[in-house]
Formats: structure tokens, sequence, C-alpha cells
């Protein structure tokens, strides 16, 4: 889920810094200056220092073997937007954030060590308008961990499109690191929206001299999913009720362990649901019992809250609709719909075809 506001690492312990890098991958085939994204994740690697990577879909597409190189060095692969939009002026001027993240995701999701995508929007432009939007998509916010902020800039990219050397760059990081004491260092591998400054990019050797400085002065490094925010983010799942084209709740009776019907006047004890993110566009749906949603046969009739574990009936197909509207689609192709003929039992029994009764709103809760 995406919070109103920036998530920063001003908890991180003292003396404790976090390197994240934005706008790659890149490559310059030749000596000198220029984007080194894979370089650059080889030394840090080799230093012991573990950073993020957060990538912009448009160049992720060209450079996958870059992604796969970041990853296996143990580094994190992030989300950076498609095409690096300030997504509160796009949102307001109704471009499509959602495909944003969502194209991104698709290009990165193979290489993301870590049990959620972390997302941070270009320029740190963000609104709780920007949240709303994002959070109204479930394929968009499962799993996902935003916005990402900073605390710590020393204007690389600046320096570059100035002409400054390393040397110079690497004090005004250093007095910034100083400051704070603690938290996320804002770096750029790469430059989105200027070329000339992306290839007068000296990211590469500033951090050279800056690591081997900051351990000298007694700085330690953290990886950004073990920022302490961002980590009680990660283990927070999403709980939400589901309600049909009734105006009623889809609940598991007596709270799982057998039938489910449509037929909630409210949220009770019965229908909070936790969604788990199983691998892309597929999800498994927990009742509060523990047993899982699980379309009896794999589809094609009776659904049940029955599922002991996520076995081969339970995953299902996450269609969002945008509008906190989803619907869901079993391993046989059947869609998971209200069945007013059958006491508005939840059944499995639409094949090919959206309707309103197998469109449900989730809402979210505490």
């Amino acid at each position: 889920m995406y919070a109103d506001n920036l998530i920063n690492g001003t908890s991180m312990p003292d003396r404790t810094v976090c390197l994240t890098f934005d706008d790659g991958p890149g490559e310059t085939a030749v000596p000198g200056p220029g984007p080194r994204t894979t370089d650059l994740a080889e030394y840090l690697s080799a230093q012991g220092v573990p950073a993020t990577f957060f990538m912009v879909g448009k160049y992720a597409s060209d450079l996958p073997g870059a992604m796969s190189e970041v990853e296996s060095l143990g580094h994190l692969v992030a989300n950076h937007t498609y095409d690096h939009p300030n997504v509160e002026q796009f949102n307001g001027l109704g471009g499509d954030v959602v495909g944003q993240v969502s194209r991104t995701d698709a290009l990165i999701r193979n290489w993301i060590d870590a049990p959620v995508s972390l997302f941070r929007p270009p320029y740190g432009a963000w609104s709780p308008a920007v949240a709303r939007v994002l959070n109204a998509n479930l394929t968009a916010s499962l799993s996902h961990v935003g916005p990402i902020g900073w605390d710590i800039d020393g204007g690389d990219w600046a320096c570059w499109h100035d002409g400054k050397d390393p040397a110079f760059c690497l004090q005004q990081y250093l007095n910034a690191v100083d400051a704070a004491g603690r938290g996320i260092i804002l770096m750029h591998d790469a430059t989105a929206d200027m070329d000339v400054v992306k290839r007068q990019n000296r990211t590469f050797e500033l951090v050279q001299l800056l690591v081997p400085e900051l351990k000298r002065r007694g700085y330690g490094f953290q990886r950004l999913d073990d920022v302490p925010e961002i980590a009680a983010r990660i283990r927070t799942t999403i709980r939400c009720a589901l309600k049909g084209d009734n105006g009623l709740y889809v609940s598991p009776q007596l709270g799982g362990g057998g039938q489910i019907l449509v037929n909630g006047p409210t949220v009770g004890a019965w229908e909070p649901l936790v969604v788990h993110d199983l691998f892309v566009g597929k999800v498994a749906i927990q009742a509060v019992t523990g047993h899982y949603v699980s379309p009896q046969g794999g589809g094609g009739g009776d659904v049940r809250a029955d599922g002991p574990s996520v076995g081969t009936w339970e995953p299902l197909d996450l269609i969002s609709l945008g509008n906190n509207r989803v619907a869901f689609r079993s391993i046989t192709g059947h869609f998971l719909a209200y069945d007013a003929g059958a006491g508005g039992a939840l059944r499995a029994i639409d094949w090919l075809s959206l309707q309103p009764r197998n469109i449900f709103t989730y809402e979210v809760l505490p």
C-alpha cells in the first residue's frame, strides 16, 4: 500500500546510511563519464555495501541484463515509474499513474529480491491524491511499499550538469551525511530527463570516493528493506472486505471452513479477508480462520473457504478494474460470482464473461 507522505529513514540507527540510486539502468561502452550501473553494483558488492537501484521502466526494458546483475550481487531492484514523469502533475492531468507503476513492475518483477516492490516517485513529487489512485487498484497496491523518499542529497546530478568533479561532489555528500547523522542517501546512476547530464555522469567515481570515506568515519550501511519504517510496512498485509453487486459483503460462514455467502450486511467478525500476492497476477484469499478461498475442483461450481493451504485450486487471477473494483478468475477460467439463484452463494460459474455479479468492490480495513 501507498502512504500519503514520503517514507524516510529518520528512525535508522545513528551513523547508519542506506545508498539508493535513481534513473537507471544505464551502461557506457567506452572509458570515461557516463552511466555505469553494473560497474557500480559490482564495486558496492565487493565493498560489502548493499544498495537499492530505482529503475525507470523504459531503460530497464533495454537492459534486462543489468537488472539480473544488480539482483545477483545482493542489491535491490525497485520501481521508479516507466517514463519518469512528475506523478503528482501527471495524475492531475489525467495521466495513467497505475500504468506507470504496473508497466515497470512487469519488467522488474523477476529481479525483485524482497517480499514487496518498493516505489519511489520521480523528483519525490507526491500527494495523497496519487496515493488514493494507486491504492484504488489492488494490482498496483498489493505487495507494494511507497512512496520511498530520502534524507540526504548531495546533488550529484547537479554536479555533473555544472561540470564539477567527483571530489567537489564528495564534499557535498559528506557535509550532508554529517549534518543528518543517518538516513537514506539519494544518488543517480543515470539521469532520466537530460541526456547531456547522463553522458556526464560520474557517480561511479564519486561512490568509489564516498564509500571508503564513510567507512573511515565510522558509518555503517543498511539495505533499504531493513530501514525500520520500510521494514514495518513490508510486514503489513492487506486486510480487506469484498462487496458484491447486491450491496452485501462476501462472508465465509463462521469465519471460514465451509460455505461462503455474499450476505454480510456490514463488516463483522467473518468478513475480513487477507489477500496474499503469490506471483505475477495471482493471489490467494485467506479467511479469518486461516482457511483459503477455494473454488471446488478448480472452478465451475461452489467456492468454499476450506483450503488448508495454497494448493492447486486456490490461486486466483486478480483482475483490477480501478476505482476499488476487482474480479477473480479460477484456474479453469471461471469468474468468482455472487449467485442469487443459490441463496447468495459465492460460486465460480461465469466463463469468459465479466458482468456485475462477478465484480466486487474492495474496502481496505485497518
